[in-house]
């Protein structure tokens, strides 16, 4: 087989929207260059869609920035793209669409030869016919904007269905939610367009499954259709291990251009989660008996999960609760895929603990790289269809282009160890339950059969979830099934211990350095800005941060009301990040331990938590722990310490508890040593001791603090859990009161200093969140520490590695209330080479 990546000479116009024009007139098009934003661009870097393309030539500004889109004219205008490219004729050949947006024809040589409509499908169209030695390739986008404002939706759907809800379209483009305001709507090519020419017998659909068997053997079962001339010739299948060794292999004969066949390989190696062991996967290597001889290798992983409508995962037996947070597609602007960028996100997952991710279904479809990259890394995929917030048409050809999603989908992940679940989609149930109480939801038809009957028929393995949330008397029950914390809005009962928490959100801002890029000095901190609430004055921030940000999430902050009075913006923004790891403390803290007091102490209740949300799409302030420019703030550490596997909390209810939760797949003992310190007196006032042991999957309070007795909420609980072997497992430090009845103290003694590629930075006062910095300006982008945004006490020495390889740079340790910050000049230690 040849396959042909079409990269080079793409040429991008744009028409307006809706003038009606022959395949000859087009090609006149691009006969004159024209000017200005009538020229020609040549597309250098592609796949590229219409922004990308603007971006590079400076016509438009990026929008990502300061989360405000200017150029709304793009919308109004079709957009062709152009090239030509050489092939071969007289052989079966096939123009292979990976990803195109909605409204799309396909020309080639004049031809018209598809009409799509549906951005999430990949399309496979056969040229043979049509293919001389050198080839034009046309592809016209519609305005998608003009085709959904004219679209007459049939009376049933009228004032409950969306317009945009009755078209395949990437819905998030289409308002303010999750990126610049006002919208933000992408055009273009975002995948691979090749040419496809199968000379002689060669792949066309190729399916392969892992099974584990309860006897501990796997099975590989390979499903393959051939395309070419021969109808007859060998398939020669093997697996191999990790060093390349052989663990299963066939000779198979093709007939009839199709080969079902069954590998057995004897106790494999098992992929495990990465919290719970080593993400093990075997190589699928099949090479078909052609002319020339043609491969393909496939990766995959031999494990069984169980858990299903309970939402309490085992994995090869062993219970795995899902610490993770839902993904969003990375970039508003283009939703070509970038390795480079989505690879930054899943060390930030892997630094974070995380073990599951769930992709969003209002999110964009994503790159084959990435499902190889959580295979290897050991994350699992809660992977939603794409259906969201929104009652839909249930039209049959609507009902069609559905099911064809979906089958693509299933067919191209099922072989991915990482897939744990398919979900129908993002509140779809919910949004009948909030805003139509009792009615039908229109569209359940797609989640209850369309999805449903494709994940049985391709997946039947494999758990379907009707739609996030689900389960239980209303949608989101948080007793059965899953739910989506908004209890920022509502009162939700059974909310305190959910059986799974498929999103959970308060909102903050980015730093101050992603904020001074998202607005001036004056929207950031205007001159008669006060920093009170007040009844007059409700917004808990300046007016001018308001457009910068969406979905009202003024309504959505932590408890900010437990913090001072900013008088700066540094303030403001530290308030909010602070009261957003406060929300993230106290209620992720909670879900992990599971149920308080001694009486249930061996029940835990909550199977999952994956936060609302992980990343930033733009420069806003929004939900995400994750800023646009992949920089964690101070609510990703504190949910890095909710998520370490062995998690040492404290919990102050009717008694004070010291509870051990141990997700790890160990035994874990040794001795806990509890301190109380005064943050006055800058001492230790009381200490005892406990002995511990925790079985895997084991949460429970492991002591009181009632040696103690009473105390001042003002003083600090330290804990901390050693090993028998005097490993240091976990730690814990607690102040009861709130902060805006604290006096932290403003001179800490911290200091700053290096040892090989740590930093290790001590106090001689309780410094109150040390903040690690790096850099001046464009500088201080980039950095990456193992841990940040954390309380110290005198005489502890906290160590952290600097992860993200810069050679060099400033560093500053500064704690909260002290303006005396610490600063070094880190040089990054050079690493001998191996004689």
């Amino acid at each position: 087989m040849s396959l042909q990546v079409i990269r080079a000479g793409w040429q991008m116009k744009r028409l307006p929207a809706g003038e009606a024009c022959s395949y000859e007139e087009f090609e006149q098009r691009f006969q004159a260059p024209g000017t200005g934003r009538d020229r020609i661009y040549e597309i250098s870097g592609f796949p590229a869609q219409v922004h990308d393309v603007l971006l590079a030539y400076g016509e438009i500004k990026n929008p990502n920035l300061t989360g405000i889109n200017e150029d709304l004219w793009i919308d109004d205008y079709d957009w062709v793209y152009r090239c030509e490219f050489p092939a071969e004729t007289g052989t079966e050949s096939w123009l292979l669409l990976e990803g195109i947006d909605t409204f799309a024809d396909i020309y080639v040589n004049g031809v018209l030869v598809r009409q799509c409509e549906d951005v999430f499908l990949e399309y496979q169209i056969p040229v043979s016919e049509l293919l001389l030695e050198r080839n034009t390739l046309l592809i016209y986008f519609h305005s998608a904007r003009r085709l959904i404002d004219e679209e007459k939706l049939p009376s049933k759907y009228q004032g409950r269905v969306t317009a945009i809800s009755a078209f395949r379209v990437f819905r998030s483009g289409f308002h303010e939610y999750c990126g610049p305001s006002p919208s933000l709507i992408r055009c273009g090519i975002y995948g691979t367009v090749a040419l496809k020419q199968v000379p002689a017998l060669s792949f066309g659909e190729v399916l392969i499954d892992s099974i584990l068997k309860e006897d501990g053997s796997g099975r590989v079962m390979i499903d393959v259709t051939f395309l070419g001339d021969g109808k007859q010739g060998l398939l020669f299948a093997e697996v191999l291990d990790e060093d390349g060794r052989l663990a299963a292999g066939l000779e198979i004969p093709v007939e009839h251009n199709r080969v079902r066949a069954e590998l057995c390989v004897d106790r494999p190696h098992l992929w495990w989660p990465r919290t719970h062991g080593t993400p093990y996967l075997y190589q699928v290597k099949l090479c078909c008996g052609g002319s020339p001889e043609e491969i393909l290798t496939r990766s995959i992983g031999f494990r069984r999960i169980s858990g299903g409508a309970e939402m309490n995962f085992t994995v090869n037996g062993r219970p795995v609760k899902l610490w993770g947070a839902n993904l969003v597609h990375p970039d508003t602007m283009s939703n070509c895929y970038r390795p480079e960028v989505m690879n930054r996100l899943l060390d930030l997952a892997e630094l974070g603990n995380f073990n599951a991710l769930r992709v969003w279904g209002e999110g964009e479809k994503l790159s084959e790289a990435f499902y190889e990259e959580c295979d290897r890394r050991g994350i699992l995929i809660w992977q939603d269809f794409y259906l969201c917030y929104s009652m839909y048409s249930e039209e049959p050809h609507y009902l069609a282009l559905c099911r064809e999603e979906a089958i693509q989908l299933v067919k191209r992940l099922k072989s991915h160890p990482c897939i744990l679940l398919w979900c129908g989609g993002n509140e779809t149930l919910l949004c009948r339950d909030y805003d139509y109480p009792g009615e039908e939801c229109l569209g359940s038809v797609i989640l209850d059969q369309v999805f449903a009957k494709v994940c049985k028929s391709l997946d039947p393995e494999r758990y379907y979830h009707l739609s996030s949330p689900s389960g239980g008397r209303w949608a989101n029950d948080p007793k059965e099934g899953d739910t989506h914390g908004y209890t920022h809005l509502w009162f939700v009962p059974g909310r305190e211990y959910p059986v799974f928490l498929s999103e959970n959100c308060r909102v903050s801002a980015p730093a101050v350095k992603s904020m001074r890029r998202m607005m001036t000095e004056e929207e950031l901190w205007p001159a008669d800005y006060c920093g009170r609430v007040s009844r007059k004055t409700m917004l808990q921030w300046p007016e001018s941060w308001s457009r910068h940000n969406t979905n009202q999430g003024y309504l959505k902050l932590g408890p900010v009301e437990h913090y001072y009075d900013a008088l700066s913006p540094e303030e403001l923004v530290y308030n909010l990040g602070a009261a957003h790891g406060e929300y993230i403390r106290e209620q992720v803290g909670r879900f992990r331990r599971g149920y308080s007091g001694d009486y249930l102490s061996d029940r835990r209740q909550t199977g999952g938590h994956l936060l609302w949300k992980f990343n930033n799409n733009s420069n806003i302030i929004s939900y995400g722990v994750v800023d646009y420019f992949q920089e964690p703030y101070y609510p990703y550490y504190e949910l890095k310490r909710c998520y370490e596997p062995f998690f040492l909390s404290c919990e102050f209810a009717d008694q004070g508890y010291l509870w051990i939760t141990n997700d790890t797949p160990e035994v874990k003992q040794g001795i806990l040593e509890v301190s109380l310190f005064d943050i006055q007196k800058n001492c230790i006032i009381q200490s005892f001791e406990q002995t511990f042991a925790v079985d895997p999957d084991e949460s429970r309070p492991v002591c009181t603090l009632n040696p103690f007795g009473q105390f001042l909420k003002r003083h600090a609980v330290y804990a901390r859990a050693i090993s028998d072997s005097g490993e240091v497992l976990g730690t814990s430090l607690d102040v009861l009161e709130i902060e805006r009845h604290m006096e932290y103290p403003m001179k800490t003694g911290l200091s700053l200093s290096q040892k090989g590629d740590m930093l290790l930075v001590c106090c001689e006062a309780f410094a109150r969140c040390v903040e690690i910095t790096a850099g001046d300006d464009g500088a201080a982008f980039g950095w990456l520490f193992e841990d940040n945004y954390f309380d110290l006490l005198p005489g502890m020495e906290k160590r952290i590695r600097i992860l993200s390889g810069q050679r060099e740079g400033r560093i500053t340790a500064k704690s909260v209330y002290d303006e005396n910050p610490a600063v070094l000049w880190y040089q990054r230690p050079e690493r001998k080479e191996r004689q």
